[in-house]
């Protein structure tokens, strides 16, 4: 019996003793310090997210017999409708000069053809027909100041328009002279057209050429009409030959070709600026067209 209760009371003392252990393990649980939250700092800057990378890689060729086109040009402001561009020419202009002591003739040569043999020949009727206007001066060109500048005035595969003026003097003359003259090219034949040659010249076409005719400088305005018209056929039949100066058949009349009027300079005085130009067009002179060049050009 004392063994018994003896049990008992171990028993109750163990228990005791266990439940005493639980409690104090939760309160050390309890007790322990938790993890203050991260606060932010307002003077640092939060992390920047990596970029997203660009897609490089390169999409395929969905027609690769075909190359993308490219932007145009349009830095080239060399075309004109009486310049056309490059590309629409089978050659291109360059500037050459004739100089001697006093006199300095710049006029134009080709380059770029596809025909080096017409070529050579062309650029040297070129060279010959601009320092022609020095037959005015000959014998005494020493004492003589001249300079003659060019200007395109219709550059064609098939026609080369050339205008030239400048001023000459010489020693002791009571004045310059204004020089203006002409050169015209056929390209495909590699020679000299004269007005005759592109215009059937009659009294229709002077008759037409008086009425509709425009100067190109008012105070040249109503110059044609002052001529007689039997003088003027003759002016323009004779025109544009610097061989004949110093001859009966000598003619200060030139004619030059726009891309859509014929021009024509004539002699006046030197008060007047010793030339007039006057411009009338294709389709008011068309029934005195028997030039095929001046036609293709009316047909445009």
């Amino acid at each position: 019996m004392g063994k018994k209760n003896l049990m008992i009371t171990l028993l109750i003392f163990l228990l005791l003793l266990l439940t005493s252990c639980s409690q104090g393990d939760k309160t050390k649980t309890s007790g322990d310090a938790q993890p203050e939250p991260a606060t932010e700092n307002p003077n640092e800057k939060p992390a920047e997210k990596p970029d997203a990378k660009p897609d490089t890689a390169e999409k395929p060729d969905t027609n690769p017999g075909v190359k993308p086109a490219e932007p145009p040009d349009h830095n080239n402001n060399n075309s004109s409708p009486t310049n056309p561009s490059p590309s629409s020419n089978p050659y291109e202009i360059t500037k050459a000069n004739y100089t001697e002591n006093n006199i300095k003739i710049n006029y134009p040569q080709l380059t770029k053809s596809s025909d080096q043999q017409k070529e050579k020949t062309i650029n040297q009727l070129l060279k010959n027909e601009a320092i022609k206007v020095l037959n005015y001066y000959l014998p005494e060109v020493q004492d003589l100041t001249l300079e003659i500048n060019y200007e395109i005035k219709s550059k064609s595969p098939s026609l080369l328009s050339i205008q030239y003026t400048g001023v000459g003097y010489m020693n002791g003359a009571a004045h310059p002279n204004n020089h203006y003259y002409t050169t015209n090219i056929d390209i495909e034949t590699g020679t000299i057209l004269q007005l005759k040659d592109m215009i059937k010249i009659d009294e229709n076409f002077v008759g037409n050429l008086k009425q509709n005719a425009k100067s190109m400088k008012p105070e040249h305005q109503g110059i044609l009409n002052s001529i007689h018209p039997s003088d003027l056929l003759n002016m323009l039949t004779n025109a544009d030959s610097l061989d004949n100066i110093g001859t009966e058949n000598q003619s200060d009349t030139f004619s030059y070709f726009t891309s859509d009027s014929l021009g024509i300079s004539i002699p006046v005085s030197h008060a007047e600026g010793d030339h007039a130009e006057f411009e009338i067009t294709y389709q008011a002179i068309a029934q005195n067209i028997h030039s095929l060049l001046l036609l293709s050009l009316l047909q445009r």
